[in-house]
């Protein structure tokens, strides 16, 4: 018999309309005082002030820093904790994409040390017991960080780092799918394949579980059926909604078992060119997965995942009904131009760095040095868009 551990969740608010509910879950929270992390583009769109209006009018001093602009340094995360920590703030509220709470959730948990965020990137110390209390609420549906216990935070030469414990974990999730409708197709397109890759990842890991299984492949089923609809009807609330549930529900099967080949190329590339994470993700799973299906470990898995995407149950059929679902949502099979200047050779150097290979540890099947060598070459391989795509 498997032994297993489920991380915990968070309670959950969701619903169009919900994000009215945050004064109230911060006023039973007893905290006077809140820190919001939130993207820059949500200060201009007004979302901040609104929020910022709601919880001062319940008598609840707010300062705002709008200062996620793609994904955060670990500068702009140590100056968010001294901003935490000068203005007394009882609490952080994660407004945003998967970058406003990665940070924000970096910095509820190291509000109270007196270390610089460095110190705790790939669990080199543990996180500080006691951090602050905060709330995550995601405004695109693909990172599923409201319920994950990962932050993955750039260094100021660009490389990702990865940080991990329960601290991390937000003590509440307000899942608003009104706060999505102004996403654009592609971004809805690459935020949402994003989070099959969680889905499909946590399902055919080597270390999932019951869990994964269960939280991964109803993901998929989800997503499936209703992210091609939210990137072509964006304005279609139920779709929005379906696909924000679906990213938490596959951000579960993230929590619960971890990612794998995707996740490793996509790190390595984000870290070699300015690309999205959700799009490099969703092509480095086209280019691995007839790679891995190939292999006869995990094929049980491979054929669930294939089934509740909704092609016949066999593990042969997995990179077909993948690539069928990245088609239907409109991206496609090429490396964006940002790539240009990426090598199959500087990409696998990315992929067995510390900060990666792990994840390339987690596939079902070995993998060694050379096969990511290999992996490398199949990315590369796909062609590049023009520059003006």
């Amino acid at each position: 018999m498997q032994t297993f551990n489920m991380g915990r969740v968070p309670p959950v608010t969701f619903g169009a309309g919900r994000v009215k509910k945050v004064p109230d879950l911060v006023a039973q929270m007893g905290v006077r005082t809140v820190l919001i992390v939130a993207d820059a583009i949500l200060a201009d769109l007004g979302v901040t002030a609104h929020l910022s209006d709601a919880l001062a009018a319940r008598g609840i001093s707010v300062d705002v820093a709008a200062d996620i602009a793609g994904e955060p340094k670990e500068t702009l995360v140590d100056a968010l904790i001294a901003r935490a920590r000068d203005g007394d703030a009882e609490c952080v509220i994660g407004l945003g994409g998967g970058a406003a709470m990665d940070a924000s959730k970096l910095v509820a948990a190291l509000a109270k040390s007196d270390r610089p965020a460095r110190d705790y990137a790939l669990a080199a110390i543990p996180l500080p017991a006691q951090g602050l209390p905060a709330i995550a609420i995601p405004t695109t549906a693909g990172t599923g960080s409201e319920v994950t216990r990962t932050s993955i935070v750039s260094t100021p030469e660009g490389w990702k780092n990865w940080y991990y414990g329960e601290e991390l974990a937000f003590d509440q999730a307000v899942l608003d799918p009104e706060l999505t409708l102004s996403l654009p197709p592609h971004l809805t397109a690459w935020t949402g394949i994003d989070a099959v890759a969680h889905a499909l990842e946590g399902a055919t890991a080597r270390s999932t579980s019951p869990a994964g299984l269960m939280f991964g492949l109803e993901a998929l089923r989800i997503l499936t059926m209703f992210l091609p609809k939210a990137v072509e009807g964006g304005s279609d609330i139920d779709a929005r909604g379906q696909v924000l549930w679906g990213s938490m529900v596959a951000g579960l099967a993230l929590h619960n078992c971890n990612t794998h080949m995707g996740h490793n190329i996509s790190h390595a590339m984000g870290s070699l060119a300015r690309v999205h994470h959700g799009l490099a993700t969703g092509l480095a799973l086209e280019a691995s997965l007839p790679w891995l299906v190939q292999r006869p470990e995990g094929a049980e898995n491979y054929a669930r995942a294939a089934q509740a995407l909704g092609h016949p149950a066999e593990a042969g059929a997995l990179p077909e009904a993948y690539q069928a679902l990245m088609r239907a949502c409109h991206i496609p099979a090429e490396l964006p131009a940002a790539c240009a200047n990426v090598t199959v050779s500087t990409l696998a150097v990315e992929m067995k760095n510390a900060a990666n290979f792990g994840m390339s540890q987690n596939s079902a099947c070995p993998v060694t040095t050379d096969d990511l060598d290999d992996m490398a070459r199949l990315m590369m391989a796909m062609p590049l868009a023009s520059s003006a795509a």
